[in-house]
């Protein structure tokens, strides 16, 4: 079955991430997260009572399945991954082709980008159709991709279904001292 997830991290990719207690406890009394869980061996997280009201879902009728017999990776679940050392990269099976935000330039090679990122995560490019200098995560990934060193996972969301209210975006960047972005990834 198809996981999809809808993925907050802090922006930009290296920010230095909130800490992992702290933020625990903020999306605990904010009613964001409830009882945890486990699955595959991870520690996941019940939504809160708070939990619709901090996700904004979009269309006539959303379809979430929050817990009771639906306790596994389709339902809807909470899980916090990181912080991390180094930053890393997220996407999944519903990947688009990036893009240059200065002149739309496609990075069919996108992989090669990614990995040159990877082995420095600092360092510049050049788009070849417009010769401006940028980094990997600069390119427009549109909402299927993202860099971060901590990560909020949000089970059974599927792609644009749902954002972020902006309530729970001043939580987090409360939290962290950082805004924060939203992307979505699919796995097949």
């Amino acid at each position: 079955m198809a996981e999809n997830i809808l993925i907050l991290a802090p922006a930009p990719f290296d920010a230095t991430p909130p800490d992992h207690g702290m933020l625990l406890k903020t999306l605990r009394e904010r009613r964001f997260i409830a009882d945890t869980l486990e699955i595959n061996g991870a520690l996941h997280y019940h939504p809160g009572e708070a939990f619709m009201t901090l996700i904004t879902f979009l269309g006539c009728s959303p379809m979430i399945a929050t817990g009771g017999k639906h306790n596994g990776e389709q339902s809807c679940h909470i899980a916090i991954e990181g912080p991390s050392a180094e930053p890393h990269f997220l996407a999944g099976d519903n990947l688009k082709i990036p893009r240059c935000p200065y002149c739309g330039h496609r990075y069919d090679d996108w992989q090669a980008v990614v990995n040159a990122w990877r082995a420095a995560p600092y360092a510049k490019m050049t788009c070849a159709e417009c010769g401006e200098t940028l980094s990997a995560t600069q390119l427009r990934w549109r909402k299927c991709a993202g860099f971060g060193r901590l990560f909020i996972k949000v089970w059974g969301i599927f792609e644009s279904e749902a954002v972020p209210s902006p309530n729970l975006l001043s939580l987090l960047e409360s939290c962290s001292g950082t805004e924060w972005q939203h992307f979505y990834i699919r796995h097949n």
